[in-house]
């Protein structure tokens, strides 16, 4: 008899955070429970019989996550409009669930500033990586300098944290010096080369990395020096190297903190999709595995 029972209480909807979130506390027990197994008390099949459901699992948990990120953005497309109107203010669209409309183009960009200011944490939450907690704790300051309204600390703080997170996009093994203009193309590869869950192109996640890359050659890491004229979207070089010509404040941080969220949730996504294909070469092997014993 098995002790490891597959998941099946899957509700088809576009928010699947609560089956989610059951199967990932399913899993966590499971796992305790395949620990616990006596060897002396089930046969070798029974056991790789229960760790194959085990990964099953697994592989359906990374399904769902997948499945989720992809149908929260399905409707982005109707809205590139929008986006790209935003993108050319310094501003990345990373969710198609907030939208600005009946407000002049004066004032649009002070209501995201109002609007992501007022859900800071919704937004933008305290973890970005799933393996560095070292990255994680200088996001985490970069988000304390914000509540205390140190703008330019957070700034500051916020730069690397974009490279450490378009490095994570590109999978950037680490054999070279890295440099972030060199990286767009590798960024876009990956981005398209995620699996689809549904069968829909992933247009809005391709429009995202563009406008990030674009954002950030263009403006955010690109060359600025004293003589040339004061860029209204934040730049790096004159931050940097103290070309103080200018205070920085809320919009800057928040348009940076916007940046970090497409990268992270950019990242997330390749990360999910790598893990599950893991899972499936190891479910292959499982399979083999469980046959072997049955002809033995």
């Amino acid at each position: 008899m098995n002790k490891i029972e597959p998941y099946s209480a899957i509700t088809y909807t576009m928010d699947l955070s609560k089956n989610i979130l059951e199967l990932r506390e399913k899993i966590a027990t499971d796992e305790k429970e395949l620990v616990g197994l006596d060897h002396n008390s089930i046969t070798e099949k029974e056991y790789y019989t229960n760790l194959y459901i085990h990964k099953k699992n697994k592989y359906l948990y990374y399904e769902l996550i997948l499945r989720n990120e992809f149908g929260k953005r399905l409707l982005g497309n109707s809205y590139s409009k929008i986006y790209d109107h935003m993108y050319q203010k310094g501003w990345i669209m990373f969710r198609q669930d907030f939208r600005v409309s009946g407000y002049s183009s004066t004032d649009s960009e002070q209501v995201y500033v109002d609007f992501f200011h007022q859900y800071f944490h919704t937004y933008f939450p305290s973890s970005i990586s799933f393996n560095s907690k070292i990255a994680n704790a200088y996001y985490q300051q970069c988000r304390l300098a914000y509540a205390n309204d140190a703008y330019y600390v957070c700034a500051q703080g916020l730069f690397p944290v974009i490279e450490y997170l378009h490095k994570l996009v590109a999978e950037f093994d680490g054999s070279s010096i890295f440099r972030i203009k060199e990286n767009f193309d590798k960024t876009k590869e990956h981005v398209e080369s995620i699996s689809q869950p549904f069968k829909t192109n992933i247009d809005f996640f391709v429009r995202m990395i563009n406008n990030v890359n674009s954002l950030i050659k263009d403006h955010i890491f690109s060359k600025s020096i004293e003589k040339d004229a004061e860029p209204t979207i934040i730049n790096r070089n004159r931050v940097s190297h103290g070309i103080f010509t200018r205070e920085i404040d809320k919009k800057d941080c928040l348009q940076l903190f916007c940046i970090v969220m497409a990268l992270k949730s950019l990242s997330d996504i390749i990360e999910t999709d790598n893990r599950r294909k893991n899972i499936l070469n190891e479910l292959r092997e499982l399979t083999h595995k469980i046959e072997d014993l049955d002809i033995k």
